[in-house]
């Protein structure tokens, strides 16, 4: 079994190399046909044409040369910072000490004619301009590092822009003259759900009373419940000490006979009492933080109420005034 998989892998891996080899020989034809019909009509001047094959014979099979001819008619074209870029970069890497030495010169030659771009970046609305961290510009889709002095071809150029917490942006920027100096302005915008104020000005929240407010009466609801939990324990209490003393027959003492049923009422109501005397004082601190709160919270000032109500029935707190 392991000899056979190691023979269809090695079958797998000459089928790959064969039919590697079968499209290179196939595509250097392609590429050698697609060459001679760029230099042809770069010779007769149509130069779109031209760098069209170039461009072609360079995806079939790149070399230096043909990269060579792309900068010649990138060059007729207005792309003159195409044509710059690929001769500086052939000046160092062409395969031939004459190409690189022309391109040298050529590359020299453009430099001056080149527009250049000047970007200048901030956020909207924002008085002073400052790039945001992890901005990433792009020049026709090559990320660019430096905002002054960008070479750029003659005609359209777009240019965009992405960083954290803003929406992305694009715009266009024309280049109508050899050697001239363009800007574009950048301005980023923060999504609408985390826009910032239209200032420089470091942001102050002006005191509000809502948040005061809210507390008040959270407060006033607590201290009502505990008022009336105090309330329902003190009858609770009461119903207990009145169980008491039935069962020590009507007397506050119980005799000996009677302590064994009365004494667990007794326990009973002191228990709840306590309960309720707590609840009643920690009701009242609630409701009275509560109301004073209110009417200290930063507005104008309301007529504010609070009273406990108690009938034979409930017991809990009524707040009335103008609101």
């Amino acid at each position: 079994m392991g000899c056979e998989v190691e023979r269809i892998r090695w079958f797998t891996l000459a089928m790959g190399v064969l039919l590697l080899s079968v499209a290179s020989a196939t595509a250097q034809p392609a590429a050698d046909v697609a060459f001679e019909r760029g230099r042809e009509m770069l010779q007769i001047g149509k130069y779109s044409e031209a760098c069209a094959a170039f461009e072609e014979s360079q995806q079939l099979r790149p070399r230096p040369e043909t990269k060579f001819n792309i900068a010649l008619c990138s060059e007729q074209l207005g792309k003159l910072a195409t044509a710059l870029a690929l001769h500086r970069e052939l000046a160092t890497t062409h395969d031939t000490p004459a190409r690189r030495a022309k391109s040298a010169e050529l590359a020299a030659q453009l430099e001056p004619r080149v527009p250049r771009l000047q970007i200048l970046v901030g956020e909207a609305r924002k008085r002073t301009r400052r790039s945001p961290p992890d901005l990433e510009v792009r020049v026709n889709g090559v990320q660019v590092t430096s905002f002054d002095n960008v070479p750029i071809d003659l005609g359209t150029t777009r240019v965009t822009a992405i960083a954290p917490g803003f929406v992305e942006w694009s715009g266009q920027v024309r280049a109508a003259e050899e050697a001239k100096r363009v800007r574009i302005t950048i301005d980023l915008e923060r999504p609408a759900s985390s826009a910032l104020p239209e200032t420089d000005e470091p942001r102050v929240d002006q005191p509000g009373s809502s948040n005061r407010k809210t507390y008040a009466t959270i407060a006033v609801a607590v201290g009502g419940l505990a008022i009336g939990g105090g309330v329902m324990f003190g009858i609770l209490a009461r119903a207990a000490w009145n169980d008491a003393l039935i069962a020590c027959g009507g007397d506050s003492a119980c005799t000996d006979d009677q302590l064994p049923i009365g004494q667990p009422f007794h326990d009973t109501a002191v228990t709840r009492g306590r309960i309720s005397t707590v609840m009643f004082v920690a009701g009242g601190i609630a409701v009275a933080t509560g109301v004073a709160l209110y009417l200290t919270a930063p507005s104008e000032r309301k007529n504010v109420a609070v009273a406990p109500s108690v009938d034979a029935s409930s017991a809990g707190v009524t707040v009335f005034g103008r609101f």
